[in-house]
């Protein structure tokens, strides 16, 4: 019996209600739910599981767990935990807390140092700290998931310069694989904020394919070599100039052969890659992600133009490829991916997420109002193309713009405001691309969603809450 199936059997018999009983009540054969209950049968459709837990009265708690557990099952352990993968680098925090911020002694490493795990983070910890203006190169070519993280909390902090990031990944053949990849990626996503992070990925060849010299993992500073092993608990120290340039060497030669995993963008170069992408022509429907709806296409031109706050060329740029942009909204089959948490702050904040504050001044309430009855319409009249996330199982962030088709090449896509303006940060990798594309059908079949109704009832009642009328 399956984890599903065994929970399932546990709280039928809790109910103290016979099969038969529990068959009447939901609509559902008495074999149905036999087979369903011993392993021998998972329904196809979660509506039929969801009546059946209706008639079990189950209380909320149990009923989400046997409902993961479904989903689980019904899509696999490694395609599921694929899933909840990529649902983690999407929903990661931004927000560094006190600890990360407070200051530490600094540490003296001497030449030819073994050091322990306290040692080599507080040195790293340091050769970070001291980065600015400088250039760092990283090679882990075998870092466990644990430390992995802990050393991009460490670059996240950084003083700046310049961090160049070398790392492998899995060909993707297998789930297995991706599953590996994405936890991979999710430690590194922290980092991508920063400016001067550059991390570069490779595929392996085999199992055994490391890094030069006894250790797999090295950092390269100016006067530095440092080398650690996979659990990051121990590492030597190299100071002589001709060990650090023949690893500097090796590192560039393999760095020249490995793909970017980050591209960064200025708006209008968003705005044209995106243009650029519809223009290839799409044979499978779109989908978008972000904490509300994508509204471009229901905002006329004239109050675009009224709330836009950048100016000369930069703004006629933009204009043209909203307009530009607005036109392929109207023509493509589309899927809207959002959150009420979204809808909300529109209503509350005048913002659509979808797009940085830096660029518009907020919507009046009217407007808000107006804006929101055109979806209503707009979800009335195309029910199956708009997708609102239950945000106990999905937490969208306002920073993040997502475009995902079956026939190109996605990516995650966040943006921030830097010191250096408004940046579009895009993680680009074959398993993102494939299982994000995957995600986005498993919503849109109603998986962790709202229903069609719940989601027109909620926007209903945000709507009258401020006014308006249906």
């Amino acid at each position: 019996m399956s984890e599903f199936s065994e929970r399932l059997s546990q709280e039928i018999r809790k109910t103290n209600k016979p099969l038969r009983y529990l068959a009447e009540a939901s609509g559902l054969q008495l074999d149905y739910i036999s087979k369903m209950s011993h392993g021998k049968r998972i329904p196809r459709e979660e509506e039929k599981l969801k009546s059946l837990l209706d008639a079990m009265e189950c209380v909320q708690r149990t009923r989400e767990t046997l409902l993961r557990l479904y989903r689980q099952e019904k899509m696999g352990r490694v395609q599921w935990g694929c899933m909840q993968e990529l649902i983690r680098i999407m929903e990661q925090d931004e927000e560094e807390t006190a600890a990360e911020k407070r200051k530490l002694p600094a540490f003296a490493a001497e030449e030819g140092a073994v050091l322990n795990r306290e040692d080599v983070f507080l040195l790293l910890r340091d050769l970070f700290a001291d980065n600015a203006g400088k250039r760092m190169c990283i090679w882990t070519a075998a870092v466990r998931q644990e430390p992995m993280e802990h050393l991009m909390q460490l670059i996240r902090r950084s003083a700046g310069g310049t961090v160049e990031h070398l790392f492998p990944l899995w060909q993707n053949r297998e789930d297995e694989d991706t599953l590996e990849n994405l936890q991979r990626l999710r430690a590194v996503r922290p980092a991508i904020f920063l400016d001067g992070y550059h991390p570069r990925y490779y595929y392996l060849k085999n199992a055994g394919e490391t890094s030069g010299g006894l250790f797999p993992n090295w950092f390269l500073a100016e006067d530095m070599a440092f080398a650690v092993n996979e659990a990051m608990d121990c590492g030597i120290v190299l100071k002589e100039k001709r060990q650090i340039e023949v690893l500097r060497t090796e590192f560039q030669n393999k760095s020249r052969k490995a793909k970017e995993l980050v591209s960064r963008f200025r708006i209008s170069e968003y705005m044209d890659k995106v243009n650029r992408m519809m223009n290839t022509g799409y044979v499978t429907r779109n989908y978008y992600i972000e904490q509300s709806p994508c509204l471009l296409h229901l905002v006329p031109l004239n109050v675009l133009k009224e709330h836009l706050l950048v100016e000369g060329e930069t703004r006629e740029a933009l204009l043209r490829s909203i307009q530009l942009r607005t036109t392929h909204m109207q023509q493509e089959e589309m899927v809207h991916i959002f959150s009420m948490e979204g809808l909300r702050y529109l209503m509350e904040e005048g913002r659509i997420t979808g797009y940085p504050d830096a660029l518009y001044r907020p919507i009046d309430i009217p407007m808000r109002i107006w804006l929101l009855k055109r979806y209503y319409q707009y979800m009335q009249s195309t029910p199956h193309s708009c997708v609102c996330v239950r945000e106990d199982c999905i937490r969208l962030p306002r920073h993040m713009s997502i475009i995902s088709s079956s026939n190109v090449e996605n990516g995650l896509a966040f943006w921030s405001s830097t010191q250096n303006g408004l940046i579009y940060y895009q993680m680009m990798e074959a398993g993102i691309s494939r299982k994000l594309y995957e995600l986005c059908r498993f919503l849109e079949e109603g998986n962790l969603t709202c229903t069609c109704e719940e989601t027109l009832e909620l926007i209903g009642k945000i709507i009258r809450e401020y006014g308006g009328t249906l």
